[in-house]
């Protein structure tokens, strides 16, 4: 352990900045034992403020905070006084910033506060900070087994890739070096996603977004992208990429949103979407329908074939539905039993009617067999419609009511049909 040194300490000043309350008082109250001049803030711009007051020898500061963040406190400071970082492998990202910033020492969380002593009297003791005393060997080192990092020439070529980007894709350091990032692409993501991308990073500018891609054994996987360009005399030559894995946090909100039968979102899901639609319908100057589907005699199909089989219909219909519509402003929701919901945007009356009579045709002419339904002999759907010009919106619960009452009336008009609601306009 190395020997504190009391006369060099008592003998500094130190600005130390931290927004947790527990951490901030446990090292204060170590570090004024040794630091008679030891001052604390809480935020960056509280350090700032601090820093002109008391002209420390060195700062300490944590990065993510409140107000203002650690990093945008240095770059605001623009000081030649040394740096010291606390961190949290949560704060990985930010590593590349720093040192950006000459950020002479990182101390990674949970503090230990004598290896925290050691770095203030490294720091202090040399003018030679930079050279001697950044341990890029050990900064590197964490970067490489923590951080999934990339970086590609101005072309997309990759040239280097940390080994936890490695070790997270499946591919090996010589299978990626050489080739372009699509190697991970998956079919999901558009032309225009990458469009997109191109056109930010080579204007200079940061990109960030989520993306879905794809692991070497084929497994799907979303991440948080966030791809910096990087300079030499004012020109880009590479770009540095760090993924950050968010897969299990989407697959959780897919759950709180998601049918599990059918894969359609859910009633939940249509009550936050509904409200989302009718403002944008009414900022956009457009129009809103909102179509009710109901599989007409559902429960005599499961008395004759049974539950499962009836499972398999509500999943039939389901994707019938997926294969109508796929417009991006078009949602598809399974409202509970056999009931499900349309909603979509910018059609008229007119236009919003024989969309909607397309998709009764279109579970018709499946010719799927229900000796229950006398009339036809195979499955139907009766719906019922409503469509709105963002002057007569009304709030989201007459725009159910409003289609649920056309649909009962397609109901005993005699099924097989789509009714528009009266109260269309």
């Amino acid at each position: 352990m190395k020997k504190i040194n009391k006369e060099l300490l008592s003998n500094i000043t130190v600005l130390y900045v931290e927004d947790e309350t527990m951490i901030r008082e446990e090292v204060s109250f170590f570090f004024k034992k040794y630091i008679k001049n030891f001052y604390c803030a809480t935020n960056g711009l509280e350090g700032i403020k601090l820093f002109n007051e008391v002209n420390p020898d060195i700062i300490i500061t944590d990065i993510q905070m409140p107000k203002m963040n650690g990093l945008d406190m240095i770059k605001e400071l623009n000081t030649n006084v040394p740096v010291i970082i606390t961190t949290a492998y949560s704060d990985i990202e930010y590593f590349l910033k720093a040192i950006e910033l000459k950020v002479q020492k990182f101390v990674i969380k949970p503090l230990d506060l004598i290896e925290l002593v050691s770095s203030i009297q490294d720091c202090i003791i040399t003018n030679n900070l930079q050279d001697k005393f950044f341990e890029k060997e050990s900064l590197l080192k964490i970067i490489n087994e923590n951080v999934l990092l990339s970086i590609a020439d101005k072309n997309g070529t990759i040239i280097d890739v940390s080994s936890a980007f490695c070790d997270f894709t499946g591919f090996s350091k010589g299978e990626l070096v050489g080739q372009k990032h699509n190697l991970l692409k998956h079919e999901d993501t558009s032309d225009e996603f990458y469009k997109n991308m191109w056109q930010t990073i080579l204007s200079g500018k940061i990109f960030e977004s989520e993306i879905k891609n794809k692991k070497r054994n084929g497994e799907t996987y979303i991440a948080n992208l966030t791809i910096s360009p990087v300079f030499k005399d004012g020109e880009i030559v590479s770009f540095t990429t760090i993924t950050q894995d968010i897969t299990s946090k989407k697959r959780l909100e897919q759950l709180t949103i998601e049918d599990d039968l059918t894969k359609l979102y859910n009633r939940r899901h249509f009550n936050t979407v509904l409200e989302a639609e009718i403002k944008r319908i009414r900022r956009e100057k457009s129009f809103l329908s909102f179509l009710i589907v109901d599989i007409d005699y559902f429960k005599k199909f499961n008395d004759m074939y049974g539950h499962p089989k009836g499972d398999q219909i509500l999943k039939n219909v389901a994707n019938i539905l997926k294969k109508c519509v796929n417009r991006p402003t078009d949602y598809i929701f399974r409202l509970g039993g056999e009931e499900f919901g349309v909603l979509f945007s910018g059609l008229d009356i007119e236009q919003s009617m024989d969309f909607s009579k397309r998709i009764v045709e279109a579970i018709y002419e499946e010719q799927i067999e229900h000796l229950g339904n006398e009339i036809h002999g195979v499955i139907t759907i009766s719906a019922g419609l409503l469509v709105h010009s963002y002057h007569y919106i009304e709030d989201d619960e007459k725009v159910y009511k409003y289609s649920d009452d056309a649909l009962y009336e397609a109901k005993h008009a005699g099924k097989n049909r789509v009714v528009l609601s009266k109260k269309s306009k």
